[in-house]
């Protein structure tokens, strides 16, 4: 699977999104809350002439002590198919932001990945940088991220260490009341070798059964334009999960 065939993933939402937000009113944004988490789980298991087991896991924690914001997420996926693990991935994240006014905000990150079966025994990179919320205006909110840090990956043949530079941007769209729809995408371009840069989305729908439980489908993709010799640059992690979460008003 390619960047380009992800594409087939994202439209659909995307388009989803439009007719959804086209049929429901604007509503004034309410202040985000001080504290609010979730914890996803997802499971599939098959049996008869073949047998699979997938599992994926994950959480998010934000606190917002004014003027700060504190950010944690993990997310764990593993499949087996007739006993033999055939994939397993386990990515991390710690955002801590300072806000200097409504629109700016300085943020230091770290950002870890484990996949295996894709030739990252372990990523780890550090950055701090500059955000700026572009857009604030219900139904839409947008960010994007500037920064510069390091990277330190290791591979089963190499070890490649780099300052980088990065870009991204977090947009969110409440389609109504009881759903929305997030895109993530991060382009990161080591300055040691430019021809090794890489890109990272997270793009999910989330759809509220009641005010704890959500259903939620979910792609998490790494592209790395040179990959450990002999794995492909692509890969995808397609989830549909129980989602429950807390949230602690101001």
């Amino acid at each position: 699977m390619t960047v380009a065939r992800s594409l087939a993933f994202i439209v659909p939402l995307l388009v989803h999104s439009a007719l959804a937000l086209a049929q429901a009113p604007a509503t004034p944004p309410e202040p985000p809350p001080r504290l609010e988490g979730s914890a996803q789980f997802s499971f599939v298991d098959t049996s008869g002439n073949t047998s699979t087991r997938t599992l994926g896991a994950g959480g998010d924690l934000t606190v917002r002590p004014d003027p700060w914001i504190y950010k944690a997420k993990t997310l764990f996926a593993q499949s087996v198919d007739d006993g033999d693990l055939t994939a397993r991935s386990l990515s991390a994240l710690f955002r801590a932001s300072r806000m200097l006014n409504p629109r700016w905000a300085l943020y230091g990150q770290y950002d870890f990945l484990h996949d295996a079966f894709a030739g990252v025994d372990g990523r780890h990179v550090v950055e701090g940088g500059a955000s700026f919320l572009a857009v604030d205006k219900a139904p839409h909110r947008l960010r994007f991220d500037m920064g510069v840090g390091y990277l330190h990956e290791a591979r089963p043949d190499e070890t490649l260490n780099s300052t980088t530079l990065s870009a991204g941007l977090g947009y969110r769209l409440a389609i109504s009341a009881t759903s929305e729809f997030t895109y993530e995408p991060r382009f990161l371009l080591p300055l040691n070798d430019t021809g090794a840069w890489k890109f990272d989305h997270d793009v999910a729908l989330a759809v509220a059964m009641n005010s704890i439980l959500s259903l939620k489908i979910a792609q998490t993709l790494h592209y790395a334009a040179d990959p450990a010799r002999g794995f492909e640059p692509t890969d995808s992690i397609l989830t549909f999960s129980l989602v429950a979460k807390v949230r602690r008003p101001r």
